[in-house]
């Protein structure tokens, strides 16, 4: 095999490979109600460690690492907000949500991804 076959077959392998990747990252910033119509009356985990039920009047019930917490969820603007009571009891922490299919990524003021989760029906108690 001559170097440019070799090449070109290190690109096409490249290509297809890289092509599949590309054309399923649907990653989309969602906006206040797209966050609320998303997550309302649903559970979002990451199916090992934390667990949030969203209420559609605004409760959370969280389970975290094996601990069990509530919260309050509320949108501001196009930010999903936690207020925690054993962070503050007035001041929410805020998140913008990106979605890939059933994927939600919850991202800090920086970008960073806190919490990655998935949308699932509300589970029986």
């Amino acid at each position: 095999m001559t170097i440019a076959a070799w090449y070109f077959t290190c690109i096409s392998i490249a290509v297809t490979l890289w092509f599949p990747l590309a054309a399923t990252a649907k990653e989309v910033a969602l906006t206040g109600s797209q966050i609320s119509t998303a997550i309302s009356g649903q559970y979002v985990t990451d199916e090992h460690h934390w667990g949030h039920r969203y209420f559609a009047d605004g409760r959370v019930e969280r389970s975290e690492n094996g601990r069990q917490r509530t919260a309050h969820w509320s949108i501001q603007g196009k930010r999903l907000c936690l207020l925690q009571p054993e962070i503050s009891k007035v001041e929410p922490i805020c998140y913008s949500v990106t979605r890939d299919g059933q994927e939600l990524q919850y991202r800090d003021d920086a970008q960073f991804v806190v919490f990655r989760g998935l949308l699932k029906p509300m589970p029986k108690r």
